[in-house]
């Protein structure tokens, strides 16, 4: 198994990249955007396509950040706000005014199903983003990251989870990503929320005592644990108030907590499960390419290993694995194509 790790890709800025400002304003179809979605923030890279489209040479020009893009933990109102948002902040990181581009691709949390894409793509049509639209679940951009075929199976852990593939036949498949309220497992939320259930039942005495509790109450700066409740169910954003217990339960486990390393144990036989699920649907068991992404497997190492020992456990054999820092690259790229096809 080959383990490599796409690094973040470097601003061109703007000798490299924009040699003429105005030239480059009136030629907005040399212009692409990847717009990366999810449940806790939102990632637009504005890109300048180069000439030579057998390379698909693309350069990033400016880069936009805003808030949580996930319809069903935000709301679409406040999806397409975030959307937008970032969209107006990677034109103005690249010094251009806003303009319709080429071609954009936006891999968004829930995107594949046909209700919230429509919004996105009437949103989208509204405020003329692109010639071409393409919207796409989150991990579908997470195989073209490094100008691949596409084929592969991606596993994101962040807020949410999902596992989703795609073999040579053009056959897809997927597991998770039903939501928080009952799935997500594996994911931050879930592993937050699984922290907040064991400080409740030792605060009970349901169960056995863990640093959880004191961790808990000090990170929200609580005088008693008591006051989680109001901590937690107050606050404007509760899902990233759970989502963000998943740290202290990582620190808990590095320090050898019995009811942490259990919590962590169970999220990663789920996300391997998922994993498996999806490549045993696909028939890829042998030789495939993973592409991992998301907070709760880049920031953790030990733990990614541990979800692959899993998955080879259940006789997966892993060609290579690719920790995805910026999937929002493999946007860009899909939106690159996009351009260069409708071009011809």
């Amino acid at each position: 198994m080959v383990v490599s790790s796409i690094p973040s890709y470097r601003k061109q800025r703007p000798d490299s990249v924009i040699d003429d400002m105005n030239t480059l304003q009136q030629t907005a179809t040399s212009l692409v955007l990847g717009i990366d979605g999810g449940g806790t923030k939102t990632v637009a890279w504005l890109a300048v396509c180069g000439d030579d489209s057998r390379e698909r040479k693309v350069d990033v020009a400016g880069r936009g950040f805003a808030g949580p893009s996930n319809q069903r933990a935000v709301g679409s109102v406040m999806a397409l706000k975030n959307l937008d948002a970032a969209v107006e902040s990677a034109f103005a990181d690249a010094g251009l005014p806003r303009a319709t581009v080429a071609a954009a691709c936006l891999g968004l949390a829930g995107a594949d199903r046909d209700s919230d894409r429509s919004v996105i793509e009437d949103w989208a049509n509204f405020s003329r983003l692109a010639e071409t639209v393409l919207v796409v679940n989150d991990a579908v951009p997470l195989l073209h990251v490094d100008q691949g075929d596409g084929c592969g199976v991606a596993l994101i852990a962040g807020t949410g989870s999902l596992a989703w593939g795609r073999n040579a036949k053009g056959q897809t498949a997927r597991s998770g990503g039903w939501g928080y309220l009952f799935s997500d497992e594996g994911s931050a939320f879930s592993i937050g929320r699984a922290v907040l259930n064991a400080v409740s039942r030792a605060v009970d005495g349901r169960s056995q005592q863990t640093c959880l509790v004191a961790d808990v109450t000090g990170h929200l700066e609580l005088s008693s644990p008591q006051e989680i409740v109001t901590a937690v169910y107050s606050h404007e954003v509760p899902r990233a108030v759970v989502a963000n217990m998943a740290t202290l339960g990582f620190a808990a486990a590095a320090r050898r907590d019995n009811v942490a390393l259990e919590i962590l144990q169970q999220a990663a036989a789920e996300l391997a499960a998922m994993a498996v699920v999806t490549v045993r649907r696909l028939e890829m068991q042998s030789m495939l390419s993973l592409a991992l992404t998301g907070s709760v497997l880049i920031q953790n190492p030990e733990f990614r290993q541990h979800v692959l020992a899993e998955i080879e456990a259940a006789g997966i054999k892993l060609f290579q694995t690719t920790v995805v820092e910026d999937a929002v690259a493999g946007a860009v790229n899909i939106a690159a194509r996009l351009a260069s096809a409708a071009s011809r």
